[in-house]
Parts: C-alpha cells; structure tokens; sequence
C-alpha cells in the first residue's frame, strides 16, 4: 500500500470540497454564515488560494479576516509575491478590502537588523552605566576615608575591574585604598598601581 497515496487523498480531498464549496454557494454565502463564522469561512477560502498558488508559501502568511476586511501579515521572497498575495485575497469573493502587512525577506532582515542594532545600542550603555556606577562608588569611598587621600587617587573601571594610579602617604594607605575599592559594590579585581610618595 502506498502510504504517501493514502495521506495525499484526505488533503485533495479538503482543497476540493473548499473550493467547490466557494463556487457553489458564493452567491448564498451571508445566508449560510454571518458573524465570526462568515469570517472563518473567508478566511478558509483565502488560504486555499494561497495553498494552490505556486508561487506563495501560504506557512508563512497569516490571514486574518474581520467583517470582510482582510489583513494578511507574515514575510514573502519578494515585492511581487507581496502584490500577488493581495490580488488573490481580493479576488475571493465576499472579501471587502485587504490591508497587506507582509514583509518582504529582504526587508525582513534589515528590520531584524536594526533590532540587533538597538539591542546592542541599549547593551553597550547599560555598560557604561554600569562602569561609570562603579567608578563613581569607588571613588566616593575613597573620599569618605579619612586615612585615604582620594582626590590623589584615579579609578577606572573596564570589565568590573578597578585599576588605582596616583600617590599615597604609605604602604598600609595603598593597601587600605586597595581593599576598600574591592569590597565596593560589582568590583570582581583591583589593579593597584598607586605609588607611596617618597619623603
């Protein structure tokens, strides 16, 4: 028995009866239907249309269909099958007007693109936020100290660690200023390069 045979006649079978059904009682349609299910019966007859075409892939459009008005979203290969999908949904009868919001492929990606872009954008100033954060706690700490000269003291900040320059009083200043920057807030390391000033 072939199977693929025997699962093709039920989908033939649908796209058939869809079809003659619209061309039998198009004419008795608003009689048969009213309400979401003279909708559901149009947009059943669209995406038959589409099923048929071979130039549309009907996976990636989506029709919806409210009193008669259609909009189709989704993405197609091209400016034409974009143009082609809305003169097929026109052309079903009992369809009003159709609002075509399908993206072509190529836009599709420079739109996905310019997502990518903010994203990053909104990434790389979450960052700097965050650096600057750090510096700036860091920095506060160190003025708050009284045994640390912290307008002596210069902190930066790449990757959540903290590098020290300037000078200081002495060794236990140097290390003092080191340790309080390491338990601030986000600070995963201290690079101190803080110098003792000579007598």
């Amino acid at each position: 028995m072939n199977t693929k045979k025997s699962h093709a006649y039920p989908v033939i079978f649908t796209l058939s009866a869809l079809l003659l059904t619209g061309s039998v009682y198009a004419d008795h349609a608003d009689s048969r239907f009213e309400g979401e299910a003279y909708d559901a019966w149009l947009t059943g007859k669209i995406e038959t249309v589409f099923t048929l075409n071979r130039e549309l892939n009907p996976f990636r459009i989506n029709t919806d269909v409210d009193h008669g008005s259609v909009t189709l979203r989704g993405n197609v290969e091209s400016d034409i099958d974009k143009a082609l999908a809305s003169e097929l949904a026109m052309g079903v009868e009992g369809v009003t007007n159709v609002d075509n919001q399908l993206v072509v492929a190529s836009e599709a990606g420079v739109i996905e693109q310019g997502r990518e872009r903010i994203s990053a954008a909104g990434n790389s100033l979450m960052r700097w936020v965050g650096v600057a954060t750090t510096t700036a706690s860091v920095k506060t700490r160190l003025l708050a100290n009284a045994e640390t000269e912290g307008l002596e003291i210069s902190v930066t900040t790449r990757n959540d660690v903290v590098e020290l320059k300037g000078e200081v009083r002495s060794d236990t200043e140097r290390q003092l200023a080191e340790e309080i920057a390491r338990n601030t807030g986000d600070v995963a390391d201290v690079v101190n390069n803080l110098l003792v000033a000579s007598n």
